[in-house]
Parts: C-alpha cells; structure tokens; sequence
C-alpha cells in the first residue's frame, strides 16, 4: 500500500511575459493510506509530497488514479476553478510469448471561470493485451473565448480581435497491431461549432472567413502508426511516425468539403545516461474549403513555443524543433530547444523573413523516475517576444 499521499503542481497553460497580474496556480491533493507491515524487505516506495524516491526505479505500479484540484487567474477568465483526473493502468503478459503493456490511461479535465466559460475535456489512450489493439479517443464540451488575427503568416498584432464560441467534438481512433511497432487503422472525427459572439465591426462578424459561423465538421481518417520509443510520457531513445488523412465530406454530415493530410516524425538519442537529443517534424496539409476553426496554426505550448496560440492561421503548415536534455542534480534538469516553422496557403507564401523561429530552455523536476514524468517549466522566445510555460510531461 501507499504511503501519505500528497502531490503539488500548477495547471498547464502558457503565460504572457508582459502580463504581470496573471496568476498562476496552484493546485492541491491529499488523500492518505495506511503502509501495511511486511516481514520480507520490499524496496523504498514511499512517497514523499506525492513524488517518488529518485531510487525507486525498480517498484512499477501497474495502476492508478490521481485527481487534482485546479485553481487559476488570467485576464481572459478572471478566477477559474475546477478539476483534473487521470486514470493508468498497465496489462500483465499471460504467456512467454507475450509482453507487458505499455501504460494506459484515462483522462478528465474540467474548469469553470467567473467570466461563465466551461470546458470539458477528455481522452482515452487503451492499449489491450500485449498490445494487439489500441484505442485512442477524445471528446470535448467547450463555451470559451479566443482571439483571431486574420489569415495568413503575415498578420499584425493590431489585427486582434476577441470571439466566443461553443464546440462540441468527438474523436475514435482504432489500431490494430501488424508488426511489433505498426499499427493501422481507422478514425472518426466529430466536431459541431456553434454561438459565435464577435467583435463588433471585425473581419469575422463581416463573414468573409470560411465557417465564422461554425457549422459542423464529421470526417473519416486513415492513420498508421510506428512507434518503437522506449517510454511513451518521456522516451531516451526510439521513433515515432504517425501518418493520417481525414475526409471531410457532406455526404457524412459535413457543412464544409475538405480534406487534410498529417505527418508527425520524432526520434530520440541518448547520447550518455539520461543526456537525450530529440527531434521533432511536422505536417499539415488541407484542400478544400477549410473553416476557420480547423485551421493550422502557429503557437502553442509544443511546437514553436513563443507564439500564442492561433497567433498565425492558414491552410497549411510545416515545422520542427530540436531539443537537448539533461540532468543538472537532485530531481532538477534542463533543456534548450530549436525550431522553426510556419502556416501558408501556397509554397510561395513561405519566406525567410517570415518564417516562424522558436529558441529557448527550461528546467524539469523528475516526479516520478520509474515513468520519467516530470514538471517543466520553459521560456520560449519568438519572433513577437517571450512567453513562459509551466506544464506537465515533456513537449514531445
């Protein structure tokens, strides 16, 4: 059994550098349980302010259920409150000739501001046993504001202007595994946009802009998967790729006809114990006529960190970022990270002079060693300024 369990982290979003009055938060659980007494010696699992001892690298739990209390401020919500909770869980071989799961898990997050915003959110990432199958899955409910610039990956700041809207989505992804690390399969996309507020007098309110008034979106995908990394949550060494086409079409409920292709490439070196490089590349590719809330986009707290999100809106988008880790002492790491990128509708939109970069470093502080889960905080500066970020897991 587990010890006194108590666990202290803030709630992940990007925080504006010259926006001195946001608050971030911090967010708070205590549960406890009582240690049973064993006669034979097991190895040190208790948790001390619900992070694990750095040498338990050894003691894997096969499952687990944390919720989080979520307290926060910003000028777009004023105080906001609610809650998050994750679920993992991890599948036992049951022959020789199987192996053990990689970890499972549930997700929910929900929040509620004084500005009358909500959101739900929640996704599900199932592998079944020996991983012969995996699910993955989302579903969102979401009354929130946003920002929008315009279109293109030349619009000025004096361009913004604020908008509201209710989304409701849907995604189901089913895989099936062919070789130890290729899995193919089918998706199900979802979306219905609705009760758009705008800005008086702005370009959306003017409806110029494809689905300004939302409109729903229902698509088929086509997605194949290899993943041969060595820890899902923060891999030392391994390859992703994940390739997907979604169709959106009227004849399956879709306002708007049109269709994007994704690559997603990252691959991981550990060039010593624990000093890891990593690499990430990434695509979007849309045809047709794409509406506003399915746009790519510049900025967010993953790729290209230093823009807001949605700062840069287009049909298109391509970019990568490098990233060096490495431990500094005690639970305490670093990072400093590369990239650059950018939104377009044709190939001739993309310049020198406009390309989005992205530099930068932060700290980690190891949670729990056996997972390799930590708690990040970056600064990441662009092209407009600097932005920090305090989040939970790796960017990729």
């Amino acid at each position: 059994m587990e010890g006194i369990f108590c666990i202290f982290i803030c709630y992940a979003f990007g925080l504006r550098m010259k926006i001195i009055g946001n608050i971030l938060l911090i967010l708070s659980v205590i549960g406890a349980n009582l240690l049973n007494a064993q006669s034979v010696k097991k190895p040190n699992t208790k948790r001390f302010l619900g992070f694990r001892s750095l040498s338990d690298t050894l003691v894997d739990e096969k499952n687990g259920l944390l919720i989080i209390p979520i307290l926060y401020y910003t000028p777009d919500t004023r105080w906001a409150y609610g809650a998050a909770g994750i679920y993992y869980f991890k599948l036992p071989a049951k022959t020789e000739f199987e192996h053990e799961t990689r970890v499972s898990n549930v997700q929910l997050f929900t929040d509620y501001t004084q500005n009358k915003q909500f959101d739900i959110w929640g996704q599900y990432n199932i592998f079944t046993r020996n991983e012969n199958y995996l699910f993955k899955g989302e579903f969102r409910f979401r009354n929130f504001p946003d920002r929008f610039y315009g279109v293109g990956n030349a619009t000025p700041k004096s361009n913004e202007e604020k908008y509201e809207y209710s989304l409701l989505s849907f995604k189901s992804l089913f895989l099936k595994k062919f070789k130890s690390s290729l899995f193919l399969g089918f998706d199900y996309h979802y979306e219905k946009e609705y009760g758009f507020e705008y800005t008086p007098q702005g370009l959306l309110e003017s409806g110029s802009i494809a689905g300004y008034d939302g409109g729903v979106q229902s698509a088929i995908g086509l997605v194949g998967i290899i993943d041969n990394r060595d820890n899902i949550i923060n891999p030392y060494k391994g390859n992703l790729l994940e390739l997907s086409s979604y169709f959106y079409r009227p004849a399956i409920g879709s306002t708007f006809n049109f269709t994007y292709f994704n690559a997603l490439y990252q691959k991981y070196w550990q060039l010593k114990p624990k000093h890891v490089l990593a690499i990430q590349a990434k695509s979007r590719l849309g045809y047709g006529q794409v509406p506003l809330l399915d746009l790519s986009a510049v900025g967010n707290d993953d790729l290209l960190r230093g823009y807001p999100k949605n700062r840069f809106r287009d049909v298109n988008f391509i970019g990568g970022q490098a990233e060096y880790r490495f431990p500094l002492f005690w639970r305490l790491g670093m990072v400093t990270f590369a990239g650059a990128g950018d939104v377009f509708k044709q190939t001739s939109d993309l310049s020198l002079d406009r390309i989005k970069y992205s530099v930068g470093a932060g700290l980690r502080f190891y949670v729990n060693p056996l997972e390799r889960l930590n708690i990040r905080l970056d600064y990441a500066y662009g092209r407009e300024g600097g932005y920090f970020y305090f989040f939970v897991a790796e960017a990729f």
